[in-house]
């Protein structure tokens, strides 16, 4: 007996008479719908509004309240999106109908007030350039949701296609001459190549802010880099009565760290943060410390704060290259580099440098010279130390990197908790080391080993004969089949680290100035 499924049951019957034709509409076409016009969305009016007549280009710093039809291009550094109505989270306003937006460029920073119909609130975000043309400035009001610490002006943008004025929202390509428009903070003395010392702004380092700056200086602002973006989370609201989403941005400097807390609307912005490399300068920030024990102090964003992405000037660059020389001492994985080397440079002497046996005393030398940048080389060392098993008790065998986040694990692959992407984790280099010659020593961790030099390491070579039969030729297993430790239990991981322990190897390692690691390019027993 064949049973109806419940799709058949309700499946609409075909009719059994022809329909009557309908009728044209108003623009003289019939008003059926065309599945295949349904699809299409119409583009946005801040896509396909054109200015009708001339608009004067200025600056912010120029604008006057009054009629006149100007524009200016800046970014986004602080809004307070359409939410309903509804409560937006800690210290947000309730706004109904309209987006609130503080633009900024190199001399000032303005209000807009943009009506909510017509708008992608994904193009909003903390660093977006944005161009805007008004037919009118008026003066800013503190009953505003958001408020312009330097500025006291707010323009009124009603999107309509007979409207004099209209936001646009720009598409930015890395490298392009647009990512290089309004990056210099306010106050900027580019004489000098400083921040201006002003009663309004107050510049700090982080550990001055959170030692006290926060609650002397009246607009307080640091430069701080991103180091890792944590997983937007869902949390339960008391006030609010209802879930909000909320995202945790680690931020360093040179003297010390904190947590940035972006809720609702600004949580889109973190993610088109990179850790140790997006800067950002935080004017007049929240504080917040719970007062619990190891508790991190928290930063908010305000309804007068600020924050410049990537802005342009000495300390940001510098704090930059800060971020990336603390990433490669302390990074729990560094990528081989592959394409610095041939395939087969510097293995089982096939070049003639790459013959030469060096000591640890000599590669010293040799890096600190400026015109041997790239060199490779074979360095006879004895294993002191091998931690295969006490590193697989913990789960860290294997690691990774991906969003600024170290990643663990006992198997080959797994997936990032933040941005959900398949991850192919490599072998722990803390398992082996120290190693040591005659002048010197190695710590765990420091060297930088291939897949090749791994496997060679722990299951060796393979010597066949080659085509001739009169002499051997050395050819190497399948170079991941390191792989194969994850599969083993305990036991068996004991065995290969006593095999390993107080073993004398000879490595062929190449060395690039650029990355300042010895790369382990082949084991030879």
């Amino acid at each position: 007996m064949v049973t109806p499924s419940i799709q058949s049951f309700y499946q609409k019957k075909a009719p059994s008479f022809p329909p009557k034709p309908q009728g044209p509409g108003p623009n003289g076409s019939n008003d059926e719908p065309n599945p295949a016009k349904a699809d299409v969305t119409p583009p946005l009016l801040t896509q396909t509004w054109q200015p009708k007549g001339a608009y004067e280009p200025v600056q912010i710093s120029e604008l006057h309240q009054g009629p006149g039809k100007v524009r200016f291009i800046g970014r986004l550094v602080n809004f307070v999106s359409d939410d309903g109505g509804k409560d937006g989270g800690p210290r947000r306003p309730r706004v109904l109908g309209f987006h609130f937006l503080a633009v900024k460029d190199d001399t000032g920073v303005v209000v807009i007030k943009l009506t909510a119909a017509g708008v992608d609130v994904n193009d909003i975000q903390l660093g977006s350039l944005v161009t805007v043309w008004t037919g009118f400035v008026a003066e800013s009001s503190n009953a505003l949701p958001l408020r312009a610490p330097f500025g006291a002006m707010m323009i009124p943008v009603h999107l309509s296609p007979a409207s004099q004025s209209c936001i646009r929202f720009h598409r930015e390509e890395p490298g392009s001459d647009e990512s290089w428009l309004c990056r210099l903070p306010l106050n900027y003395d580019s004489a000098s190549g400083s921040l201006e010392s002003s009663p309004m702004s107050a510049f700090m380092n982080l550990r001055a802010y959170l030692n006290g700056g926060h609650d002397g200086a009246p607009s307080p602002r640091v430069v701080v880099c991103v180091s890792s973006v944590g997983p937007c989370k869902t949390v339960w609201s008391v006030k609010a009565q209802r879930d909000l989403k909320m995202v945790e941005v680690h931020v360093v400097d040179e003297t010390d760290s904190c947590v940035l807390r972006l809720w609702e609307d600004k949580v889109l912005s973190a993610r088109a943060w990179y850790p140790d490399d997006t800067i950002l300068l935080i004017s007049n920030p929240l504080f917040r410390l719970t007062g619990k024990k190891n508790d991190i102090p928290e930063l908010g964003i305000g309804s007068t704060s600020m924050i410049e992405v990537d802005p342009v000037f000495p300390d940001a660059d510098w704090l930059r290259r800060m971020a990336a020389n603390r990433t490669r001492k302390e990074s729990v994985y560094i990528p081989f580099p592959s394409d610095i080397w041939g395939a087969d440079k510097g293995i089982g002497g096939l070049e003639s440098d790459s013959g030469t046996l060096f000591t640890l005393a000599d590669v010293d030398v040799w890096a600190r010279d400026e015109t041997n940048l790239i060199f490779t080389g074979k360095l006879n060392m004895v294993i002191l130390v091998v931690r295969i098993t006490e590193i697989a008790g913990r789960g860290m065998l294997c690691c990774f990197e991906c969003c600024g986040v170290p990643i663990y694990g006992n198997q080959t692959r797994t997936t990032c908790k933040n941005c959900r992407s398949e991850c192919e984790l490599a072998l722990n280099p803390r398992i082996i080391g120290p190693l040591a010659d005659e002048t010197g020593s190695i710590a765990a961790g420091k060297l930088i080993w291939s897949d090749r030099a791994w496997t060679e390491l722990f299951f060796g070579s393979t010597v066949v004969p080659n085509d001739g039969g009169a002499a051997g030729k050395e050819k190497q297993g399948p170079k991941e089949a390191w792989k194969e430790l994850t599969a083993l239990d305990s036991g068996r991981l004991r065995m290969v680290e006593d095999q390993l322990q107080y073993s004398r190897v000879t490595l062929t390692f190449g060395w690039f100035q650029g990355l300042a690691r010895l790369c382990v390019l082949g084991v030879e027993w």
